[in-house]
């Protein structure tokens, strides 16, 4: 199971971890790519924050392998994670870079950061963004990227 969490981590897009978990043959709907998000941020904020503040990791920029490595060495640190737990911590810190990475390649990050809209608001403009350049953005990081800004850049209420 270890092996395959990680595998579907690596085939790009937070939220292929369903896939990982899905039975065979078993009849889904497609994955809320928001919801997922929402989960690993949950794992993200209590494993880290028994040793550290959650800004901690957030502040570095790291590749798979980088997050990977990290996110295991927090483990023997005390951090208690499953391997899904795990896999999913490694993916939302992916996901923030993928968004820091392409979101900046055209505009600062505090462009997006300084708005707050509706997850379908969040969809339009990113594909808007991405259809500026098109080839720049796939669609599973443009769903990621929309779920996460979903995510910390909710409406305001």
């Amino acid at each position: 199971m270890k092996r395959t969490m990680r595998m579907a981590v690596a085939t790009g897009g937070l939220f292929a971890l369903v896939v990982a978990g899905a039975t065979a043959g078993a009849q889904s709907a497609a994955p809320d790519p928001l919801e997922h998000l929402t989960q690993a941020k949950a794992v993200l904020e209590r494993a880290c924050i028994t040793c550290h503040s959650v800004d901690r990791p957030l502040s570095k920029t790291y590749d798979k392998a980088g997050w990977e490595k990290t996110v295991e060495r927090m483990g023997t640190n005390g951090a208690k994670l499953s391997a899904e737990e795990a896999a999913q911590v490694v993916a939302y810190l992916l996901t923030k870079n993928t968004f820091e990475a392409k979101c900046s390649a055209c505009h600062g990050i505090d462009r997006p950061l300084g708005k707050s809209k509706s997850a379908a608001d969040w969809q339009s403009t990113v594909q808007r963004m991405s259809a500026k350049k098109p080839g720049t953005i796939t669609e599973a990081e443009a769903a990621d990227i929309a779920a996460y800004l979903s995510l910390v850049r909710p409406v305001q209420k």
